[in-house]
């Protein structure tokens, strides 16, 4: 049975901390640190984009296959809602 992830994707994330970027990576205010990736979706977490969109924007930028992109953004998604890196609206 397949999980329904559709209330998530048409969440819209707000960032909470600033970030600073490095060459190889980035480290939010408090203390987490982000590989590439997972820098380009916190970076996308304005509060105006549905993570559905940050999904796709992931695709284009990084010409992934559409269901890993999906489930690697939930999955971080949910990691920076643990650490308190965003919130949802």
């Amino acid at each position: 049975m397949k999980k329904d992830t559709t209330n998530i994707l048409e969440t819209k994330p707000i960032k909470i901390w600033e970030i600073r970027e490095y060459k190889k990576g980035s480290l939010l205010e408090n203390g987490i640190v982000l590989n590439e990736t997972a820098t380009f979706i916190y970076k996308l977490c304005n509060g105006s984009m549905s993570i559905n969109k940050i999904v796709k924007m992931l695709v284009k930028n990084y010409k992934v296959d559409p269901k890993k992109a999906e489930a690697d953004i939930i999955k971080c998604i949910k990691e920076f809602l643990v650490t308190d890196s965003i919130k949802l609206k």
